[in-house]
């Protein structure tokens, strides 16, 4: 038997001991409305007016932690017919805000895998905010809710006993999951399936906890043998089909999301996946087949991101053989120009004033920064599509090629 990382505490708190001194006291003064009994934390935002509920992996420290934006219906504006009647020219406008960090888009609350009440948390936001939009991960990340951690120490002394080995396991992988433990996580249930390789329950969550982390290839194995074991499962298919995603196997992704494709709650999100899938595999025709059902939805805001891929669609056709990809090759060329220019120009003034002579290092900065916006300019009049070709028009809709599942940030360490 495999020896677990933790080892289990028996301490209970003391009892609270109340005096007659503080019995006699007078009762504290009522906080001010809006706020906790400590008067430190703002009153939580009305969650039946949430947009949407999106989880993603963000850099924490010197690793990844999991949050769970919850995002509120932007402001309504008056817009002028043009601007209606020119959506790509208005997605085009907003990316530049984006990329010039004027554009403030901030989520009602956001909660983070570092508390213990995350994913209970998570849940209530859910159960609250009714037919707001909710991504598969957060679907994910509420099947955690009812883990047991005052058991905790239960169930590592269960794993001792052969009998309840297997069930115990789980368990204490549940339990370890919870806290953030991961790769203690993972360790419980891979034994776990060792001791008893036919329960699909074991198999799927040793995938999710590989999804969690981003092992791709390791959350395939598992889940794939969950759905042998369990066919039609909807959670298994779904987290097998993320998995495909993640690893852009997106014929392998679509087979998965097509069994479970609908217009209602989570399923109106498997459909939006699905969609996905066919445009990135050009097939133009059938993602736009996939999300003219969706628009029909009366769930949520799902019409609303139906839109918005159809225009993600729109513009990745028309890169192939149409006028966005000339602008955009033009764009960039004249960027490459600009940049090979200044670092020409800086070469000769440094080479008249013998700059490179006197302070070498710090006049070859310039030439360096001229390189790597050539570089960059000569990555962009590619074909290849960029990070924020993509969906992601206004804030709240999820965009799953622009998630960090896909293209994860870096930590600012």
């Amino acid at each position: 038997m495999s020896k677990l990382d933790l080892k289990p505490t028996d301490e209970t708190a003391d009892p609270v001991v109340v005096s007659e001194e503080d019995e006699r006291r007078e009762p504290p003064a009522e906080e001010p409305e809006g706020f906790d009994e400590e008067g430190l934390t703002p009153p939580r935002p009305d969650f039946s007016l949430a947009r949407s509920l999106l989880t993603e992996l963000v850099p924490a420290g010197i690793g990844e932690v999991l949050v769970t934006d919850i995002w509120g219906r932007p402001e309504t504006k008056a817009t002028k017919s043009d601007e209606q009647a020119d959506r790509q020219r208005a997605w085009e406008l907003r990316q530049e805000m984006r990329d010039l960090g004027v554009l403030k888009e901030r989520p009602m609350v956001s909660y983070d895998a570092r508390v213990e009440q995350y994913w209970s948390l998570a849940r209530e936001a859910r159960i609250q905010a009714g037919d707001a939009i909710t991504d598969p991960y957060t679907e994910l990340v509420t099947s955690f809710a009812d883990v047991d951690l005052v058991g905790m120490s239960d169930h590592y002394r269960a794993a001792r006993d052969y009998s309840q080995r297997a069930e115990a396991l789980l368990k204490l992988g549940q339990c370890y999951l919870a806290i953030g433990k991961f790769k203690g996580a993972k360790n419980a249930f891979q034994a776990a399936a060792r001791a008893e390789p036919h329960d699909p329950q074991i198999w799927w969550h040793l995938g999710v906890a590989h999804l969690f982390t981003r092992a791709n290839r390791p959350a395939v194995t598992g889940l794939q043998r969950a759905l042998d074991q369990a066919p039609g499962d909807l959670r298994t298919e779904m987290a097998l089909g993320l998995a495909h995603y993640h690893l852009r196997n997106y014929a392998e992704a679509e087979e998965q999301f097509r069994r479970q494709a609908g217009n209602t709650g989570l399923h109106a999100a498997i459909r939006s996946m699905l969609a996905c899938c066919l445009r990135m595999q050009q097939k133009w025709d059938d993602a736009r087949i996939e999300l003219g059902f969706l628009r029909q939805s009366r769930s949520g805001d799902w019409p609303v991101v139906a839109e918005q891929c159809v225009d993600c669609v729109e513009r990745g056709e028309q890169k192939r053989e149409g006028p966005i990809r000339h602008r955009r090759r033009i764009r960039q060329m004249l960027k490459a120009l600009a940049g090979a220019a200044g670092g020409g120009i800086w070469a000769a003034y440094a080479k008249a004033e013998n700059l490179f002579h006197e302070q070498a290092p710090w006049a070859a900065i310039p030439l360096f920064l001229a390189a790597l916006l050539l570089t960059r300019g000569i990555r962009g009049m590619s074909s290849k599509e960029l990070p924020g070709e993509f969906g992601n028009l206004e804030q709240g809709l999820p965009c799953w090629q622009a998630t960090t599942w896909m293209r994860p940030r870096r930590s600012g360490l």
